[in-house]
């Protein structure tokens, strides 16, 4: 009976560390569906589910990650051959994983780094690309937003000043 005591205690020891762990590793960590990792675990979590849309081609969920004012002008596919540089259609996306997620100071702006395996089905290459996705809040109580858009648009000088 004391053996069992025992076992149990360094059980729960173990599950608090690797609860612990998983929140200070912002959800890196597998939590096996538990909300750990605070806004880093959300960040996350948000990129994650992103990519599984862009697996399946479920282009109108993918863009629900954008502010609600723009979802419906949000052109997901375009989006997608600018960073991939081939249509969607002709593209296989593989894998995806999340590298790694920041969040400034304010708390107020995020970024997350991803590594996906695409199969380009044209000329029938395998690449490995690196995405930045960009996320925004108005306050830290308010849900994330993805800025994907903005930071793919044309570079253009601001009217009025010299360049």
């Amino acid at each position: 009976m004391k053996n069992f005591a025992y076992l149990l205690l360094f059980l729960i020891l173990a599950a608090g560390v690797y609860a612990g762990g998983a929140h200070l590793s912002g959800g890196a960590w597998p939590t096996f569906g538990l909300p750990l990792g605070g806004a880093m675990g959300e960040l996350r979590q948000m990129c994650q589910s992103y990519w599984e849309d862009i697996q399946f081609k479920d282009f109108k969920h993918a863009a629900q990650y954008h502010d609600p004012s723009v979802q419906d002008s949000v052109d997901i596919p375009y989006l997608l051959e600018r960073i991939f540089l081939q249509k969607p259609e002709f593209l296989d996306l593989m894998e995806y994983e999340v590298v790694f997620v920041d969040i400034d100071s304010s708390g107020l702006r995020g970024r997350a780094r991803t590594r996906v395996r695409v199969k380009d089905l044209v000329k029938e290459k395998i690449r490995d690309q690196e995405v930045m996705l960009y996320f925004k809040r108005k306050s830290s109580s308010d849900p994330w937003y993805m800025d994907l858009e903005t930071s793919l648009r044309a570079i253009e000088g601001e009217e009025g000043k010299k360049h």
